[in-house]
């Protein structure tokens, strides 16, 4: 892997990390297209970027859930139940990390973003039986195509609860969650060789473009959903004709 193509990886990371389209799914094509494979090593080092990125811009948050531990529950439960649901079907998850469900995943997160749109919240808390669902869609969020904060964000909405209150919980979500994954994949599998220069380069531009993405998504009200959800759709079908006639990649 050159640096360019780090740059390239770990701005998608970024970016598509935090805004409501799938990182995982972004990354299966842009590796496609670049003709690259990243090595375990490159990946848990975007995963630090980013983490670094959420840690920075929810320091407050993070401090007033420490201080308060009726905050914890919520965030636990979501945490767990995510847990169970990634261990019950990880032999999928794997399956799928060979892209062959991108656009219909593409396609569910898309309708999750349009039917978060017509809800109008009333809730502030989120609660225990809110975060046994979230962290069930969390989990299933592991499949390439589906976001994690774009579902996560969209159930907590689709609950009753408030847009700001839904991307704060989901921006907190993702802190144990990016932990976990990192930790489960480097018992598992080692670290892999990668050189310096592109391990360098990648985390600085994950971590720049996650910083973004996260400010970005604090202030998007609920009609920017609609964009991504026209995005996501468009790609979908982009790649359903890809596969059947162009083969481009």
């Amino acid at each position: 892997m050159t640096v360019w193509e780090a740059i390239i990886i770990g701005l998608i990371q970024g970016l598509t990390e935090f805004l409501p389209v799938s990182s995982s799914g972004h990354i299966i094509l842009a590796e496609r297209i670049l003709g690259v494979q990243s090595e375990l090593s490159f990946a848990l080092i975007l995963h630090l970027a980013t983490l670094l990125a959420v840690v920075i811009v929810m320091r407050k948050e993070i401090w007033e859930c420490a201080r308060t531990p009726k905050k914890w529950g919520p965030l636990a439960v979501a945490t767990i139940f995510s847990a169970i649901v990634v261990f019950a079907f990880n032999d999928l998850f794997k399956l799928a990390f060979d892209g062959r469900y991108l656009s219909t995943c593409f396609l569910i997160t898309a309708v999750m973003l349009l039917f978060s749109g017509l809800v109008k919240p009333k809730k502030q808390e989120i609660t225990c039986f809110d975060a046994v669902i979230i962290g069930c869609v969390q989990g299933f969020a592991a499949m390439p195509g589906i976001s994690r904060s774009g579902s996560t964000v969209s159930t907590s909405i689709l609950l009753g609860n408030e847009r700001s209150t839904s991307v704060s919980f989901s921006f907190l979500l993702s802190i144990p969650i990016i932990v976990g994954s990192a930790l489960i994949d480097l018992i598992s599998e080692g670290l892999g060789s990668i050189q310096f220069l592109p391990l360098l380069f990648g985390f600085i531009s994950a971590f720049i473009s996650g910083l973004g993405a996260i400010k970005l998504m604090l202030k998007l009200t609920s009609n920017a959903c609609d964009w991504f959800a026209i995005y996501l759709t468009a790609l979908s079908v982009f790649l359903i004709v890809n596969d059947l006639f162009l083969h481009l990649f």
